[in-house]
């Protein structure tokens, strides 16, 4: 019987969830209210996520934010993401969450995927402002996302922090940064750009981050070690292309190079790109590529992977790389490698193992850890 109540409880509270209350917009920028997830229902979607060790002591208004910002050496351009407040109290201070590899234009926090509502209430219902960019070329973006170019996605943060922060609800102070795969590569990204132009930052938390993809995380995909291997090179192929202008097949043979347009330019899901690729990542490459790859020789898309890297620089913040020590799809050596460049350039960064976690759970453990340095840092 009493579970019967709890469960009517649950029900009744789930449903009772509606709107948040409108928001003014500044010029130029567009404000959607989504959902409020009360407290009853962050904790249930926290403990069916796996996230252990959280709860979320306000309930949750969620809105879309459309926003104008400009891609380096580019024209201004609309781009999305996700904003998500505490309800009842003053937020605390700006959070921006960056999220994970998605090939669906609408598989992204603005749309509250899961990695949108879970950032949302970790964070919002937590007492922070949360916002997380869609990236260019997702969500309500225009255009080709480029994967992992890393300017054009720092742009993305920095474009919803200034819509956000021109609000009333918006706190002073910092922002502090995470994101997940993708997402920790972006974060840095984002932090670079910020310190670069003499903007602070409080702290970042990146999570499986591949942030010398070039030397480290490249070898490591083309050996196949991870199902998704061949969906992220393809993807950083494809996506490179595009945006710097470079024909698919001097990297991809003749024969993916068709898959992969068909595959990444119009709407699929992951496990499809991936039952459309080979297991085996080198089988997609074009022979100039592996050679070039193989023999420490010259490709395009070799020096464009380069470019995009983030250790060669100082991060001024203190930085925490989390990784799971069995993560196949960013292998560990990404955040222990990091660390030790960063540190010998004089910078504040520790590697932070999460456990013996693949890729996916690694997000999951570091959860509660980067609250709670969160809450450290802050004097909590």
């Amino acid at each position: 019987m009493a579970v019967r109540v709890w469960m009517l409880v649950l029900v009744l509270a789930l449903a009772a969830c509606g709107k948040p209350p409108e928001i003014a917009a500044p010029a130029g920028v567009e404000i959607v209210p989504l959902k409020t997830y009360s407290r009853v229902e962050s904790w249930f979607l926290l403990k069916m996520a796996g996230v252990e060790g959280v709860s979320a002591e306000h309930a949750v208004d969620t809105y879309r934010v459309t926003y104008e910002t400009r891609p380096q050496d580019g024209e201004p351009v609309r781009a999305s993401g996700l904003m998500a407040l505490p309800r009842g109290v003053a937020a605390k201070r700006i959070v921006s969450f960056q999220h994970g590899t998605t090939t669906r234009r609408e598989g992204v926090p603005s749309r509250l995927d899961v990695t949108g509502a879970a950032a949302s209430i970790l964070f919002a219902g937590n007492g922070y402002m949360l916002v997380a960019p869609d990236y260019l070329g997702l969500g309500d973006g225009p255009g080709v996302h480029g994967y992992y170019v890393a300017a054009d996605h720092a742009r993305a943060v920095t474009g919803l922090l200034a819509a956000a922060r021109q609000l009333p609800q918006a706190p002073a102070g910092a922002v502090f940064l995470s994101g997940f795969s993708q997402g920790g590569h972006v974060s840095l990204a984002a932090m670079r750009q910020m310190e670069t132009e003499g903007e602070a930052v409080f702290a970042a938390a990146p999570v499986a981050a591949a942030l010398d993809i070039r030397h480290i995380s490249l070898g490591a995909a083309l050996e196949g070690g991870s199902p998704s291997h061949s969906l992220y090179l393809a993807y950083i192929a494809w996506g490179y292309a595009h945006h710097y202008g470079e024909p698919l097949d001097t990297a991809l043979t003749p024969e993916y190079a068709a898959k992969v347009e068909a595959l990444y330019g119009t709407p699929h899901s992951a496990q499809d790109i991936m039952e459309g690729l080979p297991a085996d990542p080198r089988e997609m490459f074009a022979p100039e590529f592996l050679d070039a790859f193989d023999g420490g020789g010259d490709h395009w898309l070799l020096a464009r992977i380069a470019e995009n890297g983030l250790t060669d620089w100082t991060p001024k913040a203190p930085v925490r790389l989390y990784y799971g020590a069995a993560d196949r799809d960013v292998v560990p050596e990404e955040a222990i490698r990091a660390e030790e460049r960063f540190r010998a350039r004089g910078a504040d960064v520790t590697a932070v193992n999460t456990g013996e976690v693949e890729h996916e759970g690694s997000m999951l453990a570091a959860a509660p850890m980067i609250l709670a340095w969160l809450r450290e840092l802050e004097g909590e």
